[in-house]
């Protein structure tokens, strides 16, 4: 077995990570300009904005939110004291409420002020860490004469009852759920402090909310929306792109002064009327972006040119979808080291892809159900939205992708499409090329191969 090959196939797995680029050396490693418009768009509107602004950031799960928002923070902090967290570090993601989203808030803030070594007033304490009885027991210990203070990881404390304790959820909404504007009331008193000590503008940026399920979002964001905005500070919100085609979510935030949410299109490889033209080139700046994506983790020689750039194509422009496939890829070629360890030649190529595209086109079809083939079909030949929860259902899925032009379109995943087409559901010949090659023949071949090479050294015995 080629140890040093299985060994840059595992490094390249990880640098696959579907997680995202967060840290500062991950960033500075494999940053691509990606989504700069938008970013600036949004840090434009932020800081032109009242103190007390509130900020919608929606797209595509996947889309690259998570990685923009960490840049969008760290550019920000020469001017601004930011608190960047994920609510799913936080809070079980089932159990996410308006109040919890506000008392993490209060957490984190408390945190940031310990560590900036601020003499945070004890009726703040009180509110954010006394609560409850049994964990302020659990945290002063044995001392009990002592005063609660800082003297303990708290942080970490109430993240693992967050994460973990259906009790303590519950005695922090039953807690909150009439002194909601005392815990208001202490965000921005922190708030305040931390802009005195710092002399700079505190601004909370919330990542993960667009993974909640669409009733928690309906929650949050329609029925307690004045709560969560009641902060005198600017925060940014995210939300899921299936969320804004809410016209109720959407009304309840217009009332609150969210005019529209700043969107992270899917980018696009083709124009909506050339689709699925077959004869039509890809637009070659927004190509070239996710081959750069691909070239900062896959070492040249590891991937054919050709595989690079299929691969793009079939990730519909979501740049989560280009990592998944790219790790498939990668799980198989690990495989194909094990069981053929005598071969050298082992890259990401068009056989590779075809089977990475098989095991993803499995789990996109085990998800659909046979009653929503009707609806795909009608998204892929008219590009329009349908009137069927089901629609928005696909769209957190991302079965269903959201295009901009002059106006909204959308098409099917290109995995989903070649799943209609293997069901010849619809015309796969006006539609692009795609890897269809039988891959019982290709093992075939590869059996022929590995036999061609034994042949050829028993060859060399003899002689």
């Amino acid at each position: 077995m080629d140890l040093e090959l299985l060994a840059k196939f595992q490094q390249i797995y990880k640098d696959l990570d579907l997680f995202p680029l967060v840290e500062a050396e991950d960033i500075e490693k494999f940053r691509v300009d990606y989504g700069l418009e938008v970013k600036v768009r949004l840090r434009r509107e932020i800081e032109a904005s009242e103190k007390n602004g509130k900020f919608i950031f929606a797209g595509h799960r996947g889309c690259g939110k998570s990685t923009l928002l960490k840049r969008l923070a760290n550019e920000m902090s020469d001017r601004h004291y930011v608190v960047f967290f994920s609510i799913a570090n936080l809070i079980e993601m089932t159990a996410v409420t308006h109040t919890n989203i506000l008392y993490a808030i209060a957490l984190l803030m408390t945190s940031h002020a310990q560590n900036l070594g601020i003499d945070v007033a004890g009726d703040i304490r009180q509110t954010v860490l006394g609560w409850n009885t049994t964990t302020r027991k659990q945290m002063q210990g044995e001392e009990t004469t002592r005063e609660l203070g800082f003297e303990v990881e708290f942080l970490d404390v109430f993240t693992a009852k967050l994460q973990r304790e259906h009790s303590f959820r519950d005695e922090l909404e039953k807690t909150f759920e009439k002194k909601i504007s005392d815990l208001v009331g202490k965000i921005d008193r922190l708030a305040a402090a931390i802009q005195i000590k710092t002399k700079k503008p505190v601004i909370v940026i919330i990542d993960d909310l667009d993974k909640l399920d669409l009733p928690l979002v309906e929650a949050i964001y329609r029925n307690n929306i004045k709560a969560l905005f009641s902060p005198q500070i600017r925060i940014v919100f995210t939300i899921s792109i299936s969320a804004i085609q809410e016209p109720q979510v959407m009304g309840a935030l217009n009332l609150e002064r969210v005019i529209r949410p700043h969107l992270f299109p899917v980018t696009k490889f083709f124009p909506k009327d050339d689709r699925h033209n077959p004869e039509v080139e890809p637009i070659a700046k927004n190509l070239n972006i996710f081959l750069k994506v691909l070239e900062k983790r896959i070492p040249e020689g590891l991937i054919e040119p050709q595989t690079a750039h299929a691969m793009v194509l079939k990730s519909g422009g979501v740049m989560r979808e280009l990592l998944r496939i790219a790790r498939e890829c990668c799980t198989e070629c690990m495989v194909q080291i094990e069981i053929e360890p005598d071969r050298e030649d082992i890259i990401i190529n068009e056989e590779i892809l075809n089977i990475a595209l098989q095991n993803l086109r499995h789990d996109f079809a085990r998800q659909i159900g046979s009653g929503l083939y009707d609806l795909l079909i009608e998204v892929y030949e008219t590009a329009e939205a349908v009137n069927d929860t089901n629609f928005i259902r696909m769209l957190q899925t991302l079965m269903i992708l959201e295009y901009e032009n002059a106006s909204l379109w959308y098409d099917l995943h290109p995995i989903v499409a070649d799943l209609l087409k293997q069901k010849k559901l619809i015309n796969s010949k006006i539609s692009r090329p795609s890897f269809n090659f039988n891959i019982s023949h290709d093992s075939h071949r590869r059996k022929e191969a590995l036999l061609e090479r034994i042949n050829k050294e028993l060859a060399k015995l003899e002689e």
